[in-house]
């Protein structure tokens, strides 16, 4: 089915080299100096935001409903934005922008699906989306492409016609995507797709119909330290309900000069496949030795227990040039079209746009508890936003550390045009380096949930095994938001930012996911205060749902109360976490 010599060809052009953008001889990290024997020099690689536009712009935007469609399924879709910007698009006409009221105004869309040639294979004539809109969605006739290997080209044309009675031309405007109809898998492989509406993943094997949804929530583990003893540590760990399996791999499993130790590994993969396990397979990415990661990658992508790919963790850091990220990630994405790529990133601001290019799913390793984030215990030096290195980078020390590295990576996707996932990977761990301990339990909730209320669709944590205390409380949280029910909340439906409201609602944290057709909303409280909060919170506002009752508490000791509704509740105890489903009016 797969062409090797090809792929050989394409990672035969990644640049033999090391980190880039450091002075020779100066040690960085995430593009800084952070020896005391370095000065301070600008890094550079902050992303750069648009100029404003005085005249407003479309920002048209395309892509499918789903990153995949197979064979087998009955029916796809795509999402079409046409937001109004000051920041990304093309300018409207003058006709268009005399009026504030853009919803007002009709977009006429003639999309055309077609091959690599150019060839139009199938459209989607008079159809009408009102300008300023987002995520309409647009069903498509996938009876009309043959299942292959290689995506489709999706073509949107979007009219607005002239309301100026001197000028009768409208304004084209027009983006592209790609498209996926991918044959169904006959080899035992498993597929998983990306919604892109909601960003939640679902896989299928090759003797399923359906898709099945999933919210990963697991830990790194590394080889050596907790694996290599017996491949029945797979289902022990499972056992505790983490869903995924995330095997790091150091000790034999971290050659990439000799051949890769597939007796090793060959009795976890048949216990996974056994036991229906799923992966996030880790191919230890080196940029100058490609051909550990395409061994790997070749043997395993017809593997039914793939959930997805690990590219390469913290290359920002690293300094990893990232055109052979994209080099290989390109070479991948050829050999394996049926799976998402996923990359940690582990600094806040270090050419994103470079980095993030090569995957489709982003984790953010953002570690603030029981550290200096302003004085380097490690290497005696100060940290900002040009010099230093003290493990959490550009970091307060604060909990809202990990809120904002999320909203800030998702502010920067809105303004490069694209969709990517993004997923947590919170601390747990400590007693090393830059930490002077572990996270207490309440502390390790807090931070897996605030990630989920800021839009994270996955949690892996760094790293297993861990405390007693946290191994215990994730493995309780996992039973919770790995079950069907709370699953279907967080990948099925969309997540809102909550307002907060009541004398108590400093540093209180809150998100919901609505499903309108049943009438019930999962509402996530998050106290990022160690102390306790002894005034009313009041959690929703006239945006809001209106509450009808609650239905159940999930997670968490709060006694909720309905007052006008809204959740409102006395106090909060200090880093406490309330996970609620009510019924809505």
């Amino acid at each position: 089915m797969w062409s090797s010599l090809n792929i050989l060809a394409a990672l035969a052009l990644v640049p033999l080299s090391a980190a880039f953008n450091n002075p020779p001889g100066v040690d960085i990290w995430c593009g800084k100096a952070y020896r005391a024997s370095n000065a301070s020099f600008n890094p550079g690689g902050w992303f750069e935001e648009p100029s404003y536009s005085v005249t407003p712009l479309l920002n048209l935007k395309v892509r499918p409903r789903m990153s995949i469609y197979l064979s087998n399924d009955p029916s796809g879709s795509l999402l079409v934005d046409t937001s109004v910007s000051h920041r990304i698009g093309d300018p409207l006409p003058l006709t268009a922008t005399a009026s504030s009221n853009h919803s007002a105004q009709a977009l006429h869309l003639h999309i055309e699906i077609g091959d690599t040639n150019g060839t139009a294979l199938t459209s989607i004539i008079n159809y009408t989306l009102p300008l300023d809109t987002r995520n309409n969605e647009i069903p498509i006739p996938l009876q009309d492409l043959p299942a292959r290997l290689q995506p489709y080209t999706v073509a949107v044309h979007a009219t607005l016609p002239s309301s100026n009675a001197t000028s009768k031309n409208p304004t084209t405007f027009t983006k592209s995507t790609s498209l996926y109809r991918l044959p169904r898998r006959t080899d035992g492989g498993s597929a998983t797709r990306i919604d892109n509406l909601y960003g939640g993943l679902a896989y299928q094997t090759s003797t399923e119909e359906s898709w099945t949804s999933i919210f990963p929530y697991t830990y790194y583990a590394q080889w050596t330290l907790y694996w290599d003893t017996s491949p029945t540590t797979l289902t022990t760990f499972t056992s505790q309900n983490y869903n995924v399996i995330h095997i790091v791999p150091t000790g034999p499993l971290s050659t990439t000069s000799s051949a890769y130790p597939w007796t090793t590994l060959n009795p976890y993969l048949a216990l996974a496949d056994h036991t229906h396990l799923k992966f996030q397979y880790d191919l230890l990415f080196d940029p100058t030795n490609t051909s550990t990661m395409l061994t790997q990658a070749q043997t395993l992508h017809t593997h039914p227990s793939l959930l997805l790919w690990y590219l390469a963790d913290e290359p920002d850091g690293k300094a990893t040039p990232p055109t052979t990220l994209t080099t290989a990630s390109t070479t991948l994405k050829t050999l394996d079209p049926y799976h998402p790529i996923s990359l940690a990133l582990n600094c806040a601001n270090f050419y994103y746009e470079e980095y993030a290019s090569a995957a489709d799913i982003i984790l953010s390793d953002v570690y603030p508890v029981a550290t200096n984030t302003s004085w380097s215990s490690v290497y005696d030096t100060p940290c900002n936003a040009t010099y230093g290195c003290c493990g959490c980078d550009d970091c307060a020390g604060k909990f809202e550390d990990i809120a904002t590295r999320l909203d800030t990576f998702r502010g920067f996707d809105e303004l490069v045009g694209w969709e990517k996932v993004h997923w947590a990977a919170p601390q747990a761990f400590g007693n090393e380096t830059f930490w002077t301990r572990y996270p207490s339990a309440r502390e390790e909730v807090v931070m897996n949930l605030l990630g989920v209320n800021h839009g994270a669709m996955g949690v892996v944590m760094w790293d297993f095994p861990t405390s007693a205390e946290i191994s215990a409380v994730t493995g309780e949280l996992a039973g919770v938001v790995t079950s069907a029910e709370i699953t279907g909340f967080l990948v099925g439906t969309e997540r809102r930012r909550v307002e907060v409201g009541g004398e108590g609602r400093a540093r209180v944290d809150v998100a919901g996911w609505v499903d309108w057709r049943a009438k019930r909303a999962l509402v996530s409280v998050v106290n990022l205060k160690y102390e306790d909060t002894i005034a009313e919170v009041v959690v929703g506002g006239a945006g809001d749902w209106e509450v009808k009752a609650v239905e159940k508490v999930v997670w968490g000791e709060v006694q909720w109360r309905v007052g006008g509704g809204k959740l409102v509740v006395d106090g909060l105890v200090g880093l406490e976490v309330s996970l609620v489903i009510v019924e809505l009016v």
